[in-house]
């Protein structure tokens, strides 16, 4: 047993934090038994029935899914979810509108193509005036649908208020607010569920900063993310590239459909945890 131990070692399947601990396995240790080792695992009828119910009053919009799932997921687990979804393509505005919903209140409703709908409530210092509502509306319809949301920038859209004329000082904070909205709307997004789970997997408070931060910057977690492939996977520790995640497991699960998106769903944790579970 002493020589299997050392040569499973020398393998760095296994390691000993120090000279009289026993042996643990390492990231590698714990990558072999997942890929290679682990049974397969049904879930159970409780489980099955309290995601059913947890997805049961699911609304249609493609955001939406996902977050929903991530945040079963997390209760389901006692750890963080994470839900990624990403577009083949940056989405277009396909329909925008401007709707009084009282004398000094306006939304602004925003729809792209790929279905994800955005709408903000302006307050406004006057009543907004039929010409400018009439302003509003042909700019929109030349200069802003049917364009990208990367194309809608703070340089784009400063040549659509310059287009105004006298309309500029009404029309402004609403065309600011077209930007800000688009700039919300991205070809990938990341939704971290279950914030309390992870400061208790960190131990302390900057750790989690660190990983939420990275989860906030989207194209670098996208990125690990992939490494993922088809089905279901994890990235351990230091395979995941990043510091912040070096002590920590991802298992995650890869998404796609028929539409245009695609994405995954799975969970941070630490490197022992129940694998075969999640």
């Amino acid at each position: 047993l002493r020589n299997e131990m050392s040569e499973l070692c020398d393998l760095g399947l296994l390691q000993q934090p120090h000279t009289s601990a026993g042996r643990i396995p390492t990231a590698g240790g714990f990558k072999v038994y997942v890929d290679t080792l682990m049974p397969n695992v049904e879930a159970s009828h409780d489980t099955a029935v309290f995601l059913d119910n947890a997805l049961k009053e699911i609304n249609c919009e493609p955001e939406g899914i996902p977050a929903v799932a991530a945040k079963a997921l997390s209760k389901l687990t006692g750890l963080p979810a994470i839900a990624c979804l990403i577009t083949d393509r940056p989405p277009k505005i396909k329909r925008i509108e401007l709707l009084s919903i009282g004398r000094f209140s306006l939304m602004l409703l925003i729809i792209t193509d790929d279905g994800r709908a955005r709408n903000r409530i302006l307050r406004i210092p006057k009543d907004f005036t039929a010409e400018a509502q009439e302003c509003f509306n042909r700019i929109s319809e030349c200069r802003i649908k049917g364009k990208t949301v990367e194309m809608l920038t703070r340089g784009y859209m400063q040549s659509v208020i310059a287009e105004t004329g006298i309309y500029a000082l009404e029309l402004m904070p609403i065309f600011t607010a077209i930007f800000e909205t688009a700039a919300e709307i991205e070809e990938k997004s990341v939704h971290l569920s279950g914030e309390n789970a992870l400061y208790n997997i960190c131990g302390d408070e900057q750790s989690a900063a660190r990983i939420m931060s990275l989860i906030k910057s989207r194209d670098p977690f996208v990125a690990m993310l992939e490494k993922i492939g088809d089905g279901a996977g994890a990235v351990f520790g230091k395979d995941t590239g990043y510091r912040e995640l070096w002590q920590d497991t991802i298992i995650a699960a890869k998404f796609s459909g028929a539409d245009k998106y695609k994405g995954y769903v799975g969970v941070i944790g630490p490197t022992r945890m129940s694998y075969e579970q999640i």
